[in-house]
């Protein structure tokens, strides 16, 4: 009896909603911008899916941040997040791209959005709103994400709705403030990493905000109406 040939993508292959279409997904690629938390395990992710990625973050690795991810090492603390997280993502998966970037996005380098898909892991509305008039200005699809202490955000904005017209429901805390759970990083990259999928392979997401407490196990979609 002739057996499929086996693969490091063939459990993937076996998912129903993907099927033969993961070829497709993985000659794409995304764009992370922010890798202290969400990104960094949402790169790990990706990566082994063999989607490629650009990484996007001007940081360096701090001693509190290596509880929040799967790719960052001890070793690590002090070294420059992008350039580092490339370096391990590299032995992850050689055989996607992995592009690093070490700067601080800004409206002058917004230009390395340029992808199928940008996802926001910075946690800071102030560069979420740059990335979301550089994609609604290049038709780019961006999944929006937010993380504080237990609790989490994630949208897809696509055109039609920019994140602006919807800041209202966009929570502001900070996780120097508020902390953070790991289980509320790997949450938010799980959700992130399905809703990706669907953009790469162009099926619908819903147009919902999912709104998730990561210690009181709540998931939530809450409709968004834009601002007036």
């Amino acid at each position: 009896m002739a057996t499929k040939k086996n693969n490091r993508y063939s459990k993937h292959e076996l998912v129903k909603q993907i099927g033969e279409r993961a070829q497709e997904m993985r000659n794409k690629t995304v764009t992370l911008v922010g890798l202290a938390g969400v990104g960094s395990v949402l790169a790990d992710i990706l990566v082994r899916s063999g989607i490629n990625v650009r990484l996007v973050d001007k940081g360096r690795i701090l001693e509190d941040e290596i509880q929040q991810t799967s790719v960052f090492l001890q070793e690590d603390i002090n070294k420059f997040k992008a350039k580092q997280a490339k370096k391990r993502l590299d032995v992850i998966n050689d055989s996607v791209s992995i592009k690093a970037f070490h700067e601080e996005l800004s409206e002058i380098n917004a230009y390395l959005l340029d992808s199928d898909l940008v996802i926001d892991c910075t946690n800071d509305l102030k560069v979420s709103l740059i990335i979301d008039k550089y994609c609604s200005k290049k038709k780019i699809p961006m999944i929006y994400s937010y993380v504080s202490g237990s609790e989490g955000q994630i949208f897809v904005i696509d055109q039609g709705t920019t994140l602006n017209e919807i800041s209202d429901y966009v929570k502001n805390k900070r996780v120097r403030e508020e902390g953070i759970m790991a289980a509320t990083i790997h949450t938010s990259a799980g959700i992130i990493a399905s809703k990706a999928a669907k953009v790469l392979l162009e099926i619908p997401n819903e147009k919902n905000m999912l709104v998730f407490d990561a210690w009181d196990l709540t998931f939530e979609k809450q409709y968004v109406r834009k601002n007036k």
